[in-house]
């Protein structure tokens, strides 16, 4: 702990972290919460070491509750996982009454599904109350058409399907067909010296070239010019 200050009704504590870095905590006497410079747990949702030694300096025994984080508790880790929302994304959403109800049920059900997991007993009378509850609400058959399928997945997920997608041709990427990078000279010589050796037709000797591209042909050539000349 570097320093500590007040500001209005807000406390702030200076941490150095073992990489001999300052971050700054602040915690609100009001709203009685801590945010931390790092970001770590509007991040990833973990609390991070500096609001833990703010806690620890406060001498506090237990985490507050909205430092918890869904992911920590396994009650509120379904509702998320089978469509459920944490607390900030749902502030920042405007749902309707149908659509909490409905989220809300969902919720109610996995929680039940997972209290009675492996008992074979309460599984079925709860398979018979949702079978009753289909009949008392739908009455004997029940068939979906394609839009009230589709409508239910628009309520599930809280938006409406486009009715036109726009597929864009990916990016170019500089670097494709560019092949491998130009060999040295060190390099050529060395893959040309790795080569197994073959008998030219022109010359007769045994080398990496061939009758196309003997040297001595091309000096023949250069002598007729000159000659020429």
């Amino acid at each position: 702990m570097v320093k500590t200050s007040i500001e209005d009704d807000t406390e702030i504590f200076v941490i150095n972290d073992k990489f001999s870095k300052d971050w700054s905590v602040s915690y609100s006497v009001s709203g009685d919460s801590y945010v931390c410079g790092c970001k770590l747990f509007q991040r990833l949702g973990l609390v991070c070491s500096h609001i833990f030694w703010a806690l620890r300096n406060k001498k506090l025994k237990l985490v507050p509750d909205h430092l918890h984080g869904g992911r920590w508790l396994k009650s509120n880790f379904v509702k998320p996982v089978h469509c459920g929302f944490v607390d900030d994304i749902e502030n920042a959403l405007i749902i309707d009454l149908a659509t909490q109800e409905w989220r809300d049920m969902h919720g109610d059900y996995f929680e039940v599904a997972q209290t009675i997991k492996g008992n074979v007993d309460r599984i079925r009378a709860f398979r018979q109350i949702i079978a009753e509850g289909k009949k008392a609400i739908f009455g004997e058959g029940i068939v979906l058409s394609i839009s009230d399928k589709r409508q239910m997945i628009e309520n599930l997920y809280g938006s409406q399907a486009r009715s036109e997608i726009d597929v864009h041709p990916p990016d170019v990427v500089k670097t494709k067909g560019s092949g491998r990078r130009p060999l040295t000279r060190l390099e050529q010589a060395m893959k040309m010296k790795a080569k197994p050796g073959r008998k030219c037709a022109e010359c007769g000797e045994v080398g990496n070239h061939d009758a196309r591209n003997c040297k001595k042909i091309k000096e023949k050539q250069k002598k007729k010019i000159v000659m020429m000349f």
